[in-house]
C-alpha cells in the first residue's frame, strides 16, 4: 500500500528503487517495515502529498525517522517539504523547495 501514497522520480534513469522491509534488526517483523533503500551508493528520490494546511500562529513540527544497517563513510538522508506545484515524477536535488533538514 505504501507505494500508491509515495512517488518514485523518473528524473533520473539510474536512481536506486525503494522497498518495504524491516530491515536487518527490529523488533516485530511486520510492525516495523518501513520504506527502505535497497541499493547501496544510489541517490534516491521519494515524494508523498499531503493535504493543504496553514500553521499560521502555531508551531510547525516536522519529523521523521531512519535507521541506518550500513557503515558508510558518506551520505545521509534528509526531508524537503516541496510547493504543491511539484512535478513528483520529475523531482531532483534542483527541484524548488520550501524547508529542507535531516
Amino acid at each position: 500500500a505504501w507505494s500508491r501514497r509515495w512517488v518514485e522520480s523518473k528524473h533520473k534513469p539510474d536512481y536506486g528503487r525503494f522497498v518495504l522491509s524491516a530491515g536487518k534488526f527490529y523488533g516485530d517483523a511486520e510492525k516495523d517495515k518501513g520504506i527502505q533503500t535497497s541499493q547501496d551508493a544510489r541517490f534516491y528520490a521519494l515524494s508523498s502529498r499531503f493535504e493543504p494546511f496553514s500553521n499560521r500562529d502555531k508551531t510547525l513540527v516536522v519529523q521523521f525517522t531512519v535507521k541506518h544497517e550500513q557503515n558508510i563513510d558518506c551520505g545521509g538522508g534528509y526531508v524537503k517539504l516541496f510547493p504543491a506545484s511539484l512535478s513528483q515524477e520529475d523531482m531532483h536535488g534542483d527541484s524548488e523547495y520550501n524547508i529542507m533538514f535531516g
